[in-house]
């Protein structure tokens, strides 16, 4: 392809991202019941309504928004959702057991999707948070495990230390946040993560497949070799593993693992 058509698609393709990030960030959504989780990304595709949904959990920082770029893709294939985290939006956070958030994130989807089996996935803490609903459901085809995590052991990190991790999060996001929307996101944050280093993965029903990212640390692949029956590395570190310039290929990676499960 000509080089400069190229950077005209890739302009393109940007702007129409900003587009999607701008609604999906957008509150309140028309198609979104206010008090519920469920936040539509993606389905507008002539092949979307065939194909079983994909709902996507939150990170840490609890916005639908680092889905937009994947979802934009994905969405030609099959309708995506993500799920917000309540916190967001005046919901409780303080101590959080990511079971008792699966089991009510799983209700949503089930009552969305009430028969069927189900295409979980989440990045990072999410990936965790779809595990258990994996788990709970018993009907879960196919988890996808984002650059997921797990903690050597369990630990209750203290509010500063946490604080920092906050900001460093932020800056590796290009993220800029005033000392309003600072205090407001930062409990999710903390809740969040306080949970997944409490978490315990477990054997689930269905395929499981984690994505990590490409500088991922071997101790990581094999702390989930046990409960993955895939493990695959991509593009990307942690954090642009999601965004436009990686996507198309992780994408690509997770269109394979819908097909493997469909002609089963």
């Amino acid at each position: 392809m000509d080089a400069t058509l190229e950077e005209k698609r890739q302009a393109l393709l940007r702007l129409e991202l900003r587009r999607r990030r701008e609604e999906a960030l957008r509150l309140p959504r028309p198609e979104r019941r206010p008090e519920s989780p469920l936040v539509p990304l993606g389905g507008a595709g002539p092949d979307a309504a065939t194909e079983p949904p994909l709902f996507l959990v939150h990170a840490a920082g609890g916005s639908v928004a680092p889905y937009v770029a994947l979802a934009a893709i994905l969405g030609a294939d099959r309708p995506v959702y993500a799920l917000e985290d309540p916190g967001l939006h005046g919901g409780v956070t303080g101590d959080r057991d990511l079971a008792e958030l699966a089991a009510l994130y799983l209700a949503e989807v089930r009552e969305l999707r009430p028969y069927g089996p189900l295409h979980l996935g989440g990045w990072s803490v999410g990936g965790a948070v779809a595990l258990e609903m994996a788990r709970l459901d018993g009907g879960a085809a196919l988890t996808f495990l984002l650059d997921t995590g797990v903690a050597d052991e369990p630990s209750r990190p203290g509010d500063d230390e946490l604080a920092a991790w906050f900001d460093a999060d932020l800056a590796a996001m290009g993220a800029e946040l005033d000392d309003e929307e600072r205090a407001r996101r930062f409990p999710v944050f903390a809740a969040n993560v306080r949970g997944l280093l409490a978490f315990r993965p477990t054997r689930v029903e269905g395929r499981v497949v984690l994505f990590c990212a490409e500088n991922c640390e071997p101790a990581k692949l094999d702390r989930w070799r046990p409960y993955a029956d895939d493990v695959q590395v991509v593009a990307g570190d942690h954090y642009t593993m999601l965004q436009a310039a990686h996507a198309e290929a992780l994408a690509a990676a997770m269109r394979e693992r819908f097909s493997e499960v469909s002609v089963r």
